[in-house]
């Protein structure tokens, strides 16, 4: 039975017409191990004949069968080759100190192999290190892709470890190479002069290297291998590998891992107990579906019983408290799987300010304030780049964040548009709200001017605000007599409260509507400005603990 030829490998088949070996054993080892001659290995005979040998790809030429014989019979190196699309052997490595080179691991093997039809072997010592080489030859060619994988499965079902150091097989299960032919990895040849590789029997005991013999051997093995129990494994070991689906862990089953990984290890250190506790007491209650005092009971006794507990637990005196606070804790946060939950997990509706939003208020804030400074000392460049600029500087933003906000500074965007208050906590803000509806005689009432309006002259008229309607006949007529603004005597202006208080809302990210919202539900709807200097300082109290 030969099987079809796979994609970009035809043409690297060895040529019918290739001269072979004069020598009846040389042709017999190129026709068997000769079938494909591209990218052997091969390696230097290491000095130390223990010693694992530094193998290397040849790529550069084929290996053809006169040269194959001619450097098999060469004591100063080692060679070996790889196989094609289909083969009339396969190889199984046991290294030496692995579990299964021992003469009790080769029993095993063959036993089980025989469940797949494969009913003799022979058995070699690879080399002078002593790891063991198992043959299984065919008296057919057969696929060498499924092959690989019927003997795979076949180890796999029966608890076999295959890994390098232990068990490999040749051929191997190799990827598939979608862009570039991927080849199957490469073995050494056996029974090659002064490598140390020799006959063994069933005890392991050396029983020559003569290769006639090993020939010999190979056909009496061949010819009784059950091949239809063969080809059958090696059908649904294909079926199996194409249709196996990707293992996919279940979160819970992970969870569960992970919380029986944890309680398994108890305590390896002191500051533990919080953690084991709570981790305990949620196993109880998730997956041994326990509550109320059933829950408290089983985590103290998984607690008491934990590694480490005498040793690291620090809580030992107060164990049972800790524990029932636990409990209950974890009882009102978390169910029993497959039940309906006992707590709402529905997402609650985020109120707060996204951080996008709340960098940009910022920055609007910041652009105000600078702006508005600017204006007051007269030092608002008319020319729009240094406009621009003074203000990105002042308000520590980039040109491109003051492009966004034109309307806050830019003077051909700022027409019908009333520009926003620099801060909400200013204390033109303050001074203005302060001014009360009507005045007592001018006589009996003492001015409080501010320190600022100290440095300089009285305010001219229109200073105060551009309301005609504020005028009343007993205030008299506005601006027609310089004067100093009045602040109200209740509410004496700290600024160095003002400040802090200032300072809680910026790092808050805050906008002026939230604040005003914020000082409303605080205190009974009042603004700011109505805020007597206790309350100002229990509002800076409630905005610092917001902040933590």
């Amino acid at each position: 039975m030969t099987a079809s030829t796979g994609w970009g490998e035809e043409s690297r088949r060895t040529s019918r017409s290739e001269p072979l070996p004069a020598d009846p054993t040389g042709q017999r080892l190129c026709e068997l191990f000769g079938h494909y001659p591209w990218n052997f290995i091969r390696a230097d005979r290491p000095d130390d004949a223990t010693a694992k040998a530094a193998w290397t790809t040849v790529k550069t030429h084929p290996l053809r069968p006169r040269v194959l014989w001619n450097q098999w019979q060469d004591a100063n190196q080692l060679i070996g080759v790889r196989f094609t699309h289909d083969t009339r052997y396969a190889l199984l490595d046991l290294d030496a100190g692995g579990d299964y080179c021992t003469a009790d691991g080769v029993a095993q093997i063959r036993t089980a192999l025989e469940t797949i039809g494969i009913t003799r072997t022979l058995l070699l010592r690879s080399s002078w290190s002593g790891g063991l080489h198992l043959y299984i030859p065919f008296a057919e060619w057969v696929n060498t892709f499924n092959l690989a994988v019927a003997l795979k499965e076949c180890f796999k079902a029966q608890g076999f470890r295959l890994q390098a150091g232990q068990l490999e097989i040749f051929p191997n299960v190799k990827a598939y190479g979608v862009q570039t032919f991927i080849e199957y990895m490469g073995h050494r040849l056996p029974l090659q002069p002064g490598s140390g590789s020799c006959l063994l029997d069933d005890d392991l005991n050396p029983i020559g290297a003569s290769l006639a013999r090993f020939f010999w051997l190979w056909d009496g093995a061949a010819g009784h291998q059950d091949m239809d129990t063969l080809r059958h494994a090696m059908k649904i070991g294909r079926d199996n590998h194409r249709k196996r689906p990707k293992r996919r862990s279940h979160p819970v089953e992970s969870w569960r891992h992970d919380l029986d990984l944890e309680i398994t290890e108890g305590w390896t250190a002191y500051g533990q107990t919080n953690h084991l506790l709570k981790t305990i007491a949620c196993y109880g209650r998730v997956f041994e579906g326990l509550q109320g005092q059933a829950l408290i009971d089983y985590t103290l006794r998984i607690a008491l019983t934990c590694p480490g507990y005498e040793q690291y637990c620090r809580h030992q005196h107060e164990i049972e408290r800790k524990v029932i606070a636990w409990a209950r804790a974890v009882e009102g946060y978390y169910w029993p799987l497959g039940t309906t939950p006992t707590r709402d997990t529905s997402h609650p509706k985020n109120n707060l300010v996204p951080f996008n939003q709340r960098q940009t208020e910022s920055a609007q804030h910041r652009i105000c304030t600078v702006y508005a400074a600017l204006e007051q000392a007269r030092e608002l460049p008319e020319q729009i780049t240094a406009r621009a600029k003074a203000i990105a500087q002042g308000a520590k933003v980039s040109q491109q964040t003051l492009y966004k906000h034109l309307s806050l500074w830019h003077p051909e965007h700022q027409e019908g548009v009333i520009a926003p208050v620099a801060s909400l906590l200013a204390p033109e803000e303050v001074r203005l709200e302060a001014i009360p509806e009507s005045l007592e005689p001018f006589e009996i009432k003492e001015l409080h001017p501010l320190e600022r309006d100290m440095k300089g002259g009285a305010l001219c008229a229109g200073e105060l605000g551009s309301d005609i309607n504020s005028f009343t006949p007993e205030r008299g007529v506005r601006g027609d007599e310089s004067s100093f603004p009045q602040e109200a005597e209740l509410n004496v202006y700290d600024p160095d409260l003002h400040e802090q208080i200032q300072h809680q809302i910026r790092s808050l990210g805050w906008s002026g509507e939230v604040i005003r919202q914020f000082i409303a539900d605080q205190f009974e709807g009042k603004r700011w400005s109505e805020l007597m200097e206790e309350e100002r300082l229990l509002l800076l109290y409630h905005l610092r603990v917001l902040d933590r």
